[in-house]
């Protein structure tokens, strides 16, 4: 398996259309100000514009879309579902806003059903905490909130937004719900500060997807090569925590459903490299399952 570190500041995110700090602050009152059905209104309007005017994020995602549904879909139907992307990150920014006035019980009860949670309370009978696994599908955010309203120690692993006025305003919205957050490229220490959130035996949640400042391996996912971090696989195998891959998905604008799968069967030897490609391709496969399964829920903007 071909290993490579990328090399990139924690801070350079990708930036997109919608990744504007002002933009944030106007979210954020309307969504404590406005009824309902009127904000969500709102942010179909405001979807749908930015599909119109984001004709380089809209081919990307066209092009992605046509590859993890394999020809299945006409291209009548890939439309819609590329329309409807758009549309539910929108609604996915003002549910994430309105989290923040939200207390454990109301984020617990957005999120109707965890569907799989033995998975999660196995996984962690194993006494050495649980890397949670996810990817950037659905509302990664309420799921971590509504596993922490249910009683699970959450630690989330992250790196800073683009902006402070964005940072400070996700981090406060986790702290409120007792989230202990681990910022890559704060310290030399992060990996140890990750160990000791697993032995405390806490669900340590990651996103998995996107390779950010993370050493990478190479997989295939939907016959593309990507590379993919590989900062779970390793902590897996050094610590013998169980990787659980779960998603929180939107049922209905404010409604979601939290699906947690099996652990991994991840390997640690005797052969190194085989091990990290088999653990590997275990992810990629898990990713493939669930974007097609929700295809409109899978908000990547990098082409494969």
């Amino acid at each position: 398996m071909h290993l490579r570190r990328v090399h990139r500041n924690p801070l350079d995110m990708r930036k997109h259309i919608l990744d504007k700090p002002r933009l944030y602050q106007w979210t954020l009152y309307l969504a404590r100000n406005l009824p309902q059905p009127v904000l969500y209104g709102l942010a179909r309007l405001v979807g749908g514009l930015v599909y119109l005017c984001s004709s380089k994020d809209r081919t990307t995602m066209r092009h992605n879309l046509r590859l993890a549904l394999d020809g299945t879909a006409s291209q009548a139907n890939l439309a819609v579902i590329l329309w409807r992307v758009f549309q539910n990150y929108a609604v996915y920014m003002v549910d994430f806003f309105r989290l923040l006035d939200m207390n454990l019980v109301e984020s617990r009860d957005r999120t109707q059903l965890y569907e799989g949670r033995r998975h999660l309370d196995e996984a962690l009978a194993q006494g050495r905490g649980v890397i949670l696994l996810t990817a950037h599908l659905g509302n990664w955010e309420i799921g971590g909130l509504g596993l922490r309203a249910l009683g699970y120690p959450v630690t989330v692993v992250t790196l800073r937004h683009n902006s402070a006025f964005t940072n400070h305003l996700v981090n406060t919205m986790r702290g409120r719900h007792s989230i202990r957050v681990i910022e890559l490229g704060d310290s030399a220490y992060d990996g140890i500060e990750i160990i000791r959130a697993l032995q405390h035996q806490e669900v340590v949640a990651v996103l998995g997807d996107r390779v950010f400042a993370d050493r990478a391996g190479s997989t295939t996912l939907f016959g593309r090569t990507v590379p993919l971090p590989l900062g779970p696989i390793l902590m897996a195998m050094a610590t013998g925590a169980p990787i659980v891959p779960a998603f929180s998905v939107m049922e209905a604008p404010g409604c979601y459903r939290g699906i947690i799968e099996p652990a991994l069967d991840i390997l640690r030897g005797p052969d190194r490299e085989a091990a990290l490609q088999h653990n590997l391709r275990q992810v990629a496969g898990i990713f493939e399952r669930v974007i097609r399964r929700f295809p409109d829920q899978w908000y990547q903007i990098d082409r494969l």
